[in-house]
């Protein structure tokens, strides 16, 4: 356990470091890193259009899939135990970011684009959709996992998402 948690610091780390070097990019200054509920926020000074906006909520989940790849690869040359736990817990939880729903990254970015495209009432009744579609995959797919004795973790990650479905706008 103590091993999984000093692993899992360099992947959150890295996460919200791409995030903030893209920030800095477009001209924006972060001014505080916060944990709540649904992860870490970042607050910012300055303005970031939509597409910014997009560009910088997928920048944490690329730059840390690209930090997994390192760690495997290299976890593998060296043969460290230590870099090969932080790539498959960056494996896992970068892939489960890009997933399209709030308040994960790839739901900031389907948020911003529908947004974008159509409007934000008629993004809602999409957007809730494509959640609700989400959450109940999870949940199937969790409760699948928890019958076949492969663990608790998607079933719970449902549970954890819906919870966090109850505010959902274009930003």
């Amino acid at each position: 356990m103590k091993a999984a948690l000093s692993a899992l610091f360099p992947v959150v780390l890295v996460h919200e470091l791409g995030n903030i070097l893209i920030m800095l990019l477009f001209g924006a200054h972060p001014t505080r890193l916060k944990a709540t509920l649904s992860g870490f926020e970042i607050d910012y000074l300055g303005i970031i259009s939509d597409k910014q906006e997009m560009i910088t909520a997928l920048a944490g989940p690329t730059l840390g899939l690209l930090f997994s790849l390192l760690c495997a690869n290299f976890g593998q040359v060296w043969g460290s135990d230590y870099l090969l736990m932080c790539a498959g817990l960056g494996f896992v939880i970068y892939f489960f970011n890009f997933l399209p729903e709030k308040p994960l990254d790839g739901g900031r970015v389907l948020s911003f684009a529908l947004c974008v495209l159509l409007g934000e009432y008629k993004s809602r009744p999409i957007l809730r959709f494509v959640d609700l579609l989400t959450t109940i995959l999870l949940l199937v797919s969790g409760l699948y996992f928890i019958a076949k004795d492969l663990g608790f973790a998607l079933f719970f990650a449902g549970i954890w998402l819906m919870i966090l479905q109850q505010n959902i706008s274009c930003k």
